[in-house]
């Protein structure tokens, strides 16, 4: 019975190549998740940055998911595929464009990151561009934003019912182990004998780098 995280449309037994692909929100814990996966085995990309969002598959850094960017990620997906049997990808936003790649993808493992919105909706109404009286707004906002990126996330696993693990930020935050352990079955990876620096790198606080886990 899992805890942290709940397992959909998973096949008794993992493919032999399948691609590992973590979603979520901005600043909603998919760092954290992304970088327990690459402290698994599981190969994220290269030349990774604390956030672990590889450049080949951020639209951010490419102005924007247009045919270009598409076909920069088919490629990449196409490059990686061959040279690794089990690897993946973190982006936070990745439902903006992975139906239009979605047929490229070898196996498609979904881990999607569900996390508390109000922590965000506090961090947004301390900027010090808000002005006191329109905290309310800006909080409303922030919440809104987060809720109607998970309804797209949710939306997408359910339109496409492919194998997910769906996480509690909270919960894994909370019980790291059992959270590893969770993340593993779904994977289909072992968990390291010594997890000291996995667990060290989900610990709360700032941004860690990820060669600490490689």
């Amino acid at each position: 019975m899992f805890s942290t995280s709940l397992p959909l449309f998973v096949p008794s037994q993992p493919p032999a190549q399948r691609t590992i692909i973590c979603l979520g929100t901005p600043r909603g814990g998919t760092s954290m998740v992304a970088g327990a996966i690459a402290g698994l085995g599981v190969f994220m990309g290269e030349d990774l940055p604390v956030n672990i969002e590889d450049r080949m598959f951020n639209p951010d850094l490419a102005g924007g998911d247009g045919p270009a960017f598409i076909d920069q990620v088919k490629c990449t997906i196409a490059r990686r595929s061959a040279a690794h049997a089990v690897w993946g990808w973190k982006y936070p936003r990745a439902a903006r464009y992975l139906e239009r790649v979605y047929e490229c993808i070898p196996n498609p493992h979904f881990v999607a990151v569900f996390r508390d919105p109000i922590p965000a909706a506090l961090r947004s109404a301390r900027r010090p561009d808000v002005a006191q009286g329109s905290i309310s707004a800006a909080t409303h906002k922030t919440i809104q934003s987060r809720l109607r990126m998970e309804m797209e996330n949710l939306a997408l696993v359910y339109r496409l019912q492919k194998p997910t693990l769906m996480v509690s930020f909270e919960k894994a935050q909370a019980n790291p182990e059992t959270f590893l352990e969770e993340l593993a079955e779904f994977v289909g990876l072992p968990v390291p004998r010594d997890m000291s620096a996995l667990l060290r790198f989900m610990e709360p606080g700032t941004y860690k780098d990820i060669s600490m886990l490689l």
